[in-house]
């Protein structure tokens, strides 16, 4: 046997230390076990590299939001100013708007229930609503309150009935008397609104009402005269004088001036007087009824008058007034 060199057995000693750092047991002699020499384990922190790498994963991520919301706030910003945000809202409504009419949606055919006086394009000009128009999305209140400003129309209904059906139920004003003002005539309700112009040969059925405030007191005149059917036949214009009393005008021409109040004790007077001296049938310009203690009449010959106070009392109250006057005649 050679004997081992400084050289092999530092090299022998280094290779036995290797696989004994690897913890590999080797025999430093043969024949003999080699006890197993304790390793050390270097164990490394990884937990700071990986914090490290997720700080700059999240500032990159953040840098990569604020770039990306400065750029949109850079083409919205540029969009407004250069007017291509209204256009981009108006093509995609427009494309729905179209997708819709495809698809059966659009308003087809509208039904009208209750016209009688109102026009078809007063109507149609209220609804707004086409061919193009969307039934879902149609606005029925708004439509609701265009109708109801028309003049004839007092209530309106409007139902959507899918696909393509509008439903319109309306009720309108009924026409009550025709007004003059002005030198114009219309046609208006008893509540006194205008309901369109009018001749008062096309609603000869009608009263006919003259001057300031006429329209609004018709009802009121009319239903004083309801009681008296003679007169009333033969009352051709009530005139309205100084939106506080009424002058009648008679086909004869004759004219009964009434007080602003108490009309139909007036009107009971005049009857009476009519049964005693047959007035209606006389030559007579005027019968002034505004006092009620006192009849006057005025003849169209010479403009005499005939006063009437028979039976009256002593004392009466004036319409205007409401405070006594004497008997007397006129």
């Amino acid at each position: 046997m050679q004997p081992l060199g400084p050289g092999r057995g530092r090299a022998r000693g280094r290779s036995q230390e290797a696989l004994l750092a690897r913890g590999i047991a080797t025999a430093r002699d043969r024949g003999l076990p080699a006890v197993a020499q304790r390793r050390s384990i270097i164990v490394r922190a990884p937990r700071s590299i990986r914090l490290g790498g997720l700080r700059r994963d999240r500032l990159r991520g953040k840098w990569l939001i604020v770039s990306v919301v400065f750029l949109a706030t850079a083409l919205g910003y540029g969009a407004v100013l250069g007017g291509q945000t209204a256009r981009m809202w108006n093509a995609i409504t427009d494309g729905a708007v179209r997708l819709a009419v495809a698809a059966g949606f659009g308003v087809e055919r509208i039904t009208v229930e209750g016209r009688r006086h109102t026009t078809d394009t007063d109507i149609t000009a209220a609804l707004q609503a086409g061919p193009n128009t969307i039934l879902v999305g149609f606005d029925t209140d708004a439509a609701k309150a265009r109708l109801e400003a028309v003049p004839w129309i007092r209530h309106a209904q409007i139902m959507r009935l899918l696909p393509s059906t509008l439903q319109v139920v309306i009720e309108e004003r009924e026409p009550f008397a025709i007004w003059q003002s002005q030198g114009n005539t219309y046609v208006v309700d008893a509540e006194g609104a205008v309901l369109a112009p009018a001749l008062r040969e096309a609603y000869q059925h009608l009263p006919f009402v003259v001057g300031e405030g006429a329209a609004k007191n018709a009802r009121e005149l009319i239903a004083a005269l309801e009681p008296f059917d003679g007169l009333k036949a033969k009352t051709v214009a009530a005139v309205r004088v100084g939106d506080r009393r009424w002058n009648l005008k008679l086909v004869s021409g004759l004219e009964i001036m009434l007080p602003d109040d108490a009309i139909d004790e007036a009107l009971k007077s005049f009857t009476k007087l009519d049964e005693r001296r047959n007035v209606l049938n006389r030559d007579i310009a005027a019968v002034d009824l505004r006092l009620l203690d006192r009849i006057t009449v005025r003849l169209r010959e010479d403009g005499t008058a005939m006063p009437h106070d028979a039976n009256a009392p002593a004392e009466t109250p004036t319409a205007s007034t409401k405070t006594a006057t004497p008997k007397g005649r006129t």
